[in-house]
């Protein structure tokens, strides 16, 4: 009989014991959301999309499917806008219209926004969903911007260091990479300085 009398205090300690840690627990947790919930959040790193802001943009020539000769110094003076674009890519497709949209604020024109349908790499292929003449008729058809295809594309793409697609790299005037980002909208408030004051 006195085991079972010590086992029944045995187990009531540990319960108590048991109890005690748990509040303690849950205190400690409701005192670290409290602090978590006091601090500034830190803002998410912006994905790398090609060369740094501020960096100037290296030479590059590039033959249009429309067969026009357009170099990195053809695209100064005016902002411009660079669109990395490849067969096969659902994001790619959806971001044409915005990149025609935003083409067409640009004060340069047409002349100043490059549309890049690029392999990105893979072998070519002729399935349906690699088959890039879809996106580049799309491109075309707009008259937004210079379309450009392989093998000038796989040029334009290694000059500016893009890491994927799509990808849009905003040029400054000066000639200089002014921001870049896998949509449009990732170039933030820059897209409505393109429109003339």
């Amino acid at each position: 009989m006195n085991y079972l009398a010590v086992a029944v205090i045995g187990v009531g300690v540990l319960s108590l014991v048991n109890l005690w840690l748990t509040v303690a627990m849950a205190r400690r947790l409701r005192e670290q959301q409290e602090q978590l919930a006091g601090q500034v959040p830190q803002s998410a790193q912006r994905p790398v999309v090609g060369l740094p802001a501020g960096t100037p943009v290296p030479g590059f020539s590039v033959t249009t499917l429309s067969g026009a000769v357009v170099s990195a110094e053809d695209l100064g003076g005016e902002r411009s806008l660079i669109g990395f674009f490849t067969p096969g890519c659902a994001p790619c497709h959806d971001q044409v219209p915005a990149f025609i949209a935003f083409a067409r604020t640009l004060p340069g024109g047409p002349g100043h926004a490059l549309a890049v349908v690029s392999s990105g790499g893979r072998r070519a292929t002729r399935a349906r969903e690699q088959d890039a003449e879809p996106l580049v008729r799309e491109l075309a058809e707009a008259g937004a911007a210079h379309v450009v295809g392989e093998p000038s594309a796989a040029a334009v793409a290694a000059a500016l260091a893009v890491t994927g697609y799509p990808s849009f790299i905003l040029l400054g005037a000066d000639g200089r990479v002014e921001a870049g980002a896998h949509g449009i909208a990732g170039l933030g408030g820059l897209t409505a300085l393109a429109a003339p004051a």
